[in-house]
């Protein structure tokens, strides 16, 4: 009874958090709106006083009415986002980290708009929030909030320009859209002047609507292309700040992780070559894996290249760091080999806490053995007629909680599994593969991870094709020694060299 009131009152501790979140931004849209109103009193504080005070100018029924029409209009637009969020983005209300960004980065913009109002209206950077939100969070939830933002900057500027309600709509889901499939800084620069392209020539098409003067309608154009540079360079310069103050992982964020010269990477490649190289492997397959069933590929990609940093603790330890025949397992019980096998991931999450990877990159260390088992220690242990518990040698997971995590458990299972045939063929490679897959789609691994049957076998396909390709059968050319006498043995030597490679 006790945990059911526990969890009912840490609920309901995080549905009143987000209430006051999103109290926080309408509260401070409402101020900005209040604010704005030049023709009444400049500020709010003398509307309030001014209403308790009898000697008033104003009607106090025109003060009233002025701040009622204000907080009903934001009670509406509320309403309308909460009721679109519930049905169709749950994921993004049951994140207060993502309403919290989104909340600062909101109320942030609208006071850079109205400290930028003596500049032209159309100059002003309106769609730094929208920007930021597209690449932060979801395109769809930044399309809906530049919806309510638009009106509310109508409002703040006090403009009842057709053209300009307009270049706010239409130029802000035009920055969302083009800002969603941003991965690195020239795409920032090439997608942010062909946004800025096209609202300009936007802006002139309706400004010819309603302009007879041929240089005002200029003007206005330019404005209007100036306005949207600025909104892309500042939402660029600011970018790495949201990331990390609230733990976002962004496209640019994980190209820079891609970079050979991550201290991290270079420690692996120096440290554990094997690992290194055997995730470079993984790398690639959960990448073309991930990108065949609509998956975040680069995630996947870069957090295959990150799955097994816990394995620089004790590289030894491990297969395909061992330069030396002497197995160190040899040495110790089955029992702490497991341990020390199953600590990889509990390692690997702490160094990369150290190196300040997203939380997503550190998800996916943590996840990509869930919790199966270390089955040859376990074995062992059997063998010696010990009395184990099979739990200690299961991984502590949890389960792959995402396609991405998923299916760098998967790509690392099958590498490992085909590199350690010693004979290799297109069929025993294909058999493999889809063993590998069936055990652990037997084994509950891939509950969580929203994977389908189809998409499993869509992910089997591109395994088969990568890795038919890179552990494949060689023939070996001997340029100094007639070897037409002796095939067998060229054969022979060839399948025994790549063993040795493959290992």
């Amino acid at each position: 009874m006790l945990k059911i009131f526990g969890r009912w009152h840490e609920r309901k501790k995080i549905y009143f958090y987000r209430f006051i979140l999103f109290c926080s931004f309408f509260g401070t849209s409402l101020l900005l709106i209040a604010l704005s109103k030049r023709k009444a009193t400049p500020i709010i504080w003398d509307k309030i006083f001014r209403f308790f005070n009898p000697d008033i100018k104003y009607s106090k029924f025109r003060i009233a009415g002025d701040l009622s029409a204000a907080i009903l209009l934001i009670l509406i637009l509320s309403l309308i986002m909460g009721v679109y969020f519930y049905l169709f983005e749950r994921k993004f209300i049951d994140s207060c980290r993502d309403m919290a960004a989104t909340s600062a980065i909101i109320v942030l913009n609208l006071l850079l708009i109205k400290f930028l109002l003596p500049i032209p209206t159309f100059a002003v950077p309106a769609f730094v929030g929208v920007i930021l939100i597209s690449l932060l969070i979801d395109v769809r939830v930044s399309i809906i909030f530049n919806m309510v933002l638009s009106i509310v900057n109508l409002l703040i500027v006090e403009m009842d320009n057709i053209s300009f309600a307009l270049h706010l709509f239409v130029t802000g889901s035009l920055c969302a859209i083009v800002s969603h499939s941003i991965h690195n800084r020239l795409q920032f620069i090439s997608h942010g002047f062909l946004a800025s392209l096209i609202s300009s020539l936007f802006v002139l098409s309706a400004e010819l609507v309603f302009k007879i003067n041929g240089a005002e309608v200029l003007t206005t154009s330019a404005n209007s292309f100036i306005g949207t540079t600025l909104s892309f360079i500042i939402a660029y310069g600011t970018l790495p700040v949201w990331e990390y103050l609230f733990d976002f992982t962004t496209p640019i964020r994980l190209m820079e992780l891609s970079n050979p010269n991550h201290p991290l990477l270079k420690r692996l490649l120096l440290e554990a070559p094997g690992t290194y190289h055997h995730s470079l492997i993984v790398g690639n397959l959960a990448e073309i894996a991930c990108e065949a069933v609509g998956g975040n590929y680069l995630l996947a990609r870069i957090g295959a290249y990150y799955h097994d940093i816990g394995k620089l603790k004790r590289p030894f330890y491990f297969k395909e760091n061992q330069i030396i025949e002497e197995d160190p397992h040899n040495r110790i019980t089955p029992t702490l080999s497991a341990l020390i096998i199953i600590s990889h991931t509990k390692d690997g999450v702490e160094i990369g806490k150290e190196y300040r990877l997203p939380r997503q990159v550190l998800d996916i260390i943590k996840q990509h053995h869930g919790t199966t088992k270390v089955a040859f220690f376990y074995g062992k242990a059997l063998s010696q007629n010990q009395q184990v518990s099979e739990e200690k040698f299961r991984y502590d997971g949890p389960i792959p909680q995402s396609k991405e995590a998923a299916i760098v458990m998967l790509a690392d299972s099958v590498e490992a599994a085909v590199r350690a045939l010693s004979s290799p063929t297109p069929q025993l490679i294909e058999a493999t593969i889809r063993n590998v897959i069936q055990e652990k789609l037997l084994d509950g691994q891939l509950n969580n991870s929203d994977l389908t049957f189809k998409e499993l076998e869509i992910i089997s396909e591109s395994f088969i094709k990568v890795l038919t390709g890179v552990f494949h059968k060689r023939v070996s050319y001997n340029i100094f020694e007639d070897s037409s006498n002796k095939p067998d043995e060229v054969i022979v030597g060839s399948e025994n060299n790549h063993s040795k490679s493959a290992g």
